[in-house]
């Protein structure tokens, strides 16, 4: 597998996780009462999660075995991880401390060390999930590659 696919996937998956974040912002900023999960809400992530996996499984098929599938799954969502997470934090950081004053009193550092957790549980989440979907992905190009022609 040649190294540039892996920073392509890490751009594509901080991209998709900021699509998200800017969406979610805008529907907490504009929720009057408690945040209620909405239909548009729902199948936004549903097309995040559905992107970000096709993302892993082509990581995935691209990879020469199944050692460096996962090893390139789990270093790419270990970095999208970290940087998408990140990001996310970053544009949701408004809208969640509005919210959470609107309901608590809560210290200035709680808003921001409740997000610092979310970057590190993206962080790990990602490469648990990146290694494993891109050992799929191995599988399913190699199993593809192996049926004999009907």
């Amino acid at each position: 597998m040649t190294r540039t696919p892996a920073p392509i996937a890490v751009v594509l998956l901080v991209a998709i996780g900021a699509i998200e974040a800017r969406a979610s912002a805008q529907q907490l900023a504009e929720s009057v009462g408690p945040p209620r999960l909405e239909s548009a809400g729902l199948m936004l992530t549903a097309a995040g999660l559905l992107a970000s996996t096709v993302v892993y499984l082509v990581l995935g098929h691209l990879a020469q075995d199944d050692r460096t599938a996962v090893r390139a799954g789990a270093l790419t969502g270990a970095l999208a991880g970290l940087i998408g997470g990140t990001v996310r934090a970053f544009i949701i950081e408004g809208p969640v401390a509005d919210l959470v004053a609107r309901y608590a009193a809560v210290p200035d550092w709680f808003v921001p060390g409740a997000l610092a957790v979310f970057v590190a549980l993206s962080c790990v989440a990602s490469a648990v999930g990146g290694g494993a979907l891109a050992w799929t992905g191995r599988r399913l190009s190699r199993a593809a590659r192996s049926r004999p022609p009907a």
